[in-house]
């Protein structure tokens, strides 16, 4: 078990972002890994919001997995706070690979980004049942291929389509 090891603290469901806010209230450093995704705010709308990338877990170095603190913290769970074995030894992961999960996440490999040659649909309500495929991404705006009068291409909002 190296220092720089990290350890899965089990949250209770839902519950990962308050855990990690008490854990730090604590004066503990855990690390919840994040993904974006979109989110409906209303019809044709959506946002990019995180998520936990595995929920009902989070990591803590594994020098302060078996503070007392961790039992103590809201939204962790009652029962098994750290991840272990029946034997009672510790879950761990390597820092090298905590580390590359790291600079995955923020360089966005776990969101749900729209790409080229993706198949999509469009949320609008009369449009919802015609596929296309994109063929370019300008900032908001999508290009698409549609099957729409022999192949047209269209102009969209990324806003209004959903991945197929």
């Amino acid at each position: 078990m190296a220092r720089d090891d990290w350890a899965a603290v089990v949250t209770d469901s839902a519950c990962e972002y308050s855990a990690c806010v008490e854990l730090e209230r604590f004066g503990l450093k855990p690390y919840l890994p994040q993904m974006k995704r979109r989110h409906p705010v209303r019809p044709g709308r959506y946002v990019m919001r995180s998520y936990p990338l595995w929920p009902r877990y989070l990591l803590l170095p594994v020098s302060q997995a078996r503070d007392p603190a961790v039992a103590l913290a809201r939204g962790v769970s009652r029962v098994r706070p750290v991840l272990s074995d029946k034997e009672g030894r510790l879950w761990l992961a390597p820092n090298s690979v905590i580390a590359a999960v790291k600079e995955a996440e923020e360089t966005g490999i776990f969101d749900e980004l729209l790409k080229k040659g993706k198949a999509v649909t469009f949320s609008h309500r009369v449009l919802s049942s015609i596929g296309a495929v994109m063929t370019g991404v300008q900032g908001h705006r999508v290009e698409l291929l549609t099957p729409l009068f022999g192949n047209c291409r269209a102009v969209a909002s990324a806003a209004q389509l959903g991945v197929a």
